[in-house]
């Protein structure tokens, strides 16, 4: 019998998912296969080291879909314990698509190291600008003060002012109205 006709497929079901924590997998196998013709099959396929092969006969099972009855068909079961280390992977595009993840999130850190640096470059040479701009200001400041009291110094006397005269005007006169009386209202009561 070929090595490559020997194993069907893998069985994957929660059972066997937890026994693959174990490194032990489970496969369908050809009916006529022996334990030592799957031993060969699965070390020159999944190029592993295999300790172990347990097999057994699933009988077929009588399944009814709709209104028609049939069977499932019967097949051979190995369940493989291999060596500490070894390690089948049934999904080949993860394993390429988690070191495309890793690529990426080494070069994310990267693009983010070097996005950093570049912020960092462009921060010091904006303080380095405001420093530059502030020196500038001050120096203008200092010098506007010196210029400001070098013209303050010749004081230039002012003159006195001369008392403000009172005018003389006409008595105003009195209004003839009459402060009327204030009239108390009394409250009343309702």
């Amino acid at each position: 019998m070929e090595l490559t006709n020997i194993i069907k497929r893998p069985i994957l079901t929660e059972k066997t998912n937890n026994l693959q924590q174990q490194n032990t997998y489970t496969f369908e196998v050809d009916w006529a296969a022996n334990k030592f013709q799957i031993k060969n099959a699965i070390e020159f396929i999944f190029q592993v080291t295999v300790t172990n092969v347990n097999t057994l006969k699933v009988d077929k099972k009588f399944k009814r879909v709709g209104r028609f009855e049939g069977f499932e068909n019967r097949y051979k079961k190995a369940i493989v314990t291999l060596k500490e280390g070894d390690v089948i992977n049934y999904y080949p595009q993860d394993a390429n698509v988690k070191a495309d993840e890793a690529k990426k999130a080494t070069k994310a850190k990267e693009q983010a190291k070097a996005e950093k640096d570049a912020a960092k470059e462009k921060e010091a040479k904006l303080a380095e600008k405001l420093a530059a701009k502030k020196a500038a200001k001050e120096k203008n400041n200092e010098s506007e003060k010196k210029s400001t009291a070098k013209a303050e110094k010749p004081e230039v006397k002012k003159e006195a002012k001369k008392p403000a005269t009172k005018k003389t005007s006409a008595p105003k006169a009195k209004s003839t109205a009459t402060k009327k009386p204030a009239v108390k209202k009394e409250a009343t009561k309702k």
